[in-house]
């Protein structure tokens, strides 16, 4: 449980430490990332579910995912922000490190930001409370698993200040229990479905990977911060599609 606690405290804002005791190594956290999660997922379905069962299915969606956003301090959407700003908005890999590095946020990002975030509330909105209980788990699951994945398949960028030591201290198996803890869940709860969720998912992971490889040179954790983010808002917007939407909630 120590390595939960370690993800938990990683992935989350949630006020809890170890004290005195030591950090276990990152690495051995990463299995666990997908059940973290699965648990924001948790606390987002729910107050969708809750939510949409007093107010407009539009207001319920936006109260939710802003929760999501604050449970996990915008971690991910941090890293997305990034990305979009330093990989396109740039001619040399020096000046996309300055732009990752910097804490100001530009027009690619903000937009960025904004288009994923009005995605995953029109799409949640759209889904009927109990599948939006649901398509939070998986989404919130499934875009930690493809961050996990990507981490599987990719080197870190090699800068000393964007290098990512947990990802090169990955085993194949610890990764693979990430990466299965993610989509067993997904498919635990969606059957079928999920798994079209679960390969709606790689496009977006595998594109982000190589775009960041061409522009830095590997993957940063700004990286694996976009890949978990679009991951997961391709998991709200797939869902809509194969679950079928409902206008009940809007």
């Amino acid at each position: 449980m120590r390595n939960l606690r370690a993800a938990v405290i990683f992935l989350t804002r949630i006020p809890i430490t170890f004290g005195k005791k030591k950090m276990p190594e990152l690495s051995r956290s990463v299995p666990w990332f997908p059940v973290v999660g699965a648990l924001v997922g948790l606390l987002v379905g729910t107050s969708y579910w809750l939510l949409s069962q007093i107010i407009p299915g539009s207001v319920a969606a936006t109260a939710s995912i802003a929760l999501g956003v604050i449970v996990t301090g915008a971690f991910h959407l941090d890293g997305l922000a990034d990305v979009a700003d330093a990989f396109p908005g740039a001619a040399t890999v020096e000046r996309r490190l300055e732009i990752l590095k910097d804490s100001r946020l530009g027009t690619y990002g903000t937009s960025a930001l904004v288009l994923v975030l009005l995605l995953e509330i029109a799409s949640l909105a759209n889904l009927s409370p109990f599948d939006g209980f649901k398509v939070a788990i998986a989404a919130n699951a499934l875009g930690r698993s493809s961050a996990v994945f990507v981490m599987l398949i990719s080197r870190p960028a090699q800068v000393s200040s964007l290098g990512l030591s947990y990802v090169s201290d990955l085993s194949f198996w610890r990764a693979s229990i990430g990466i299965m803890a993610g989509s067993g869940l997904t498919y635990g709860l969606l059957g079928l479905p999920g798994l079209i969720l679960i390969l709606c998912c790689l496009p977006p992971a595998l594109i982000i990977r190589v775009w960041s490889y061409r522009s830095i040179g590997g993957i940063s954790g700004d990286s694996l911060g976009a890949v978990a983010q679009v991951s997961q808002m391709f998991v709200f917007l797939v869902a809509v599609g194969v679950l079928g939407s409902t206008c009940e909630c809007l």
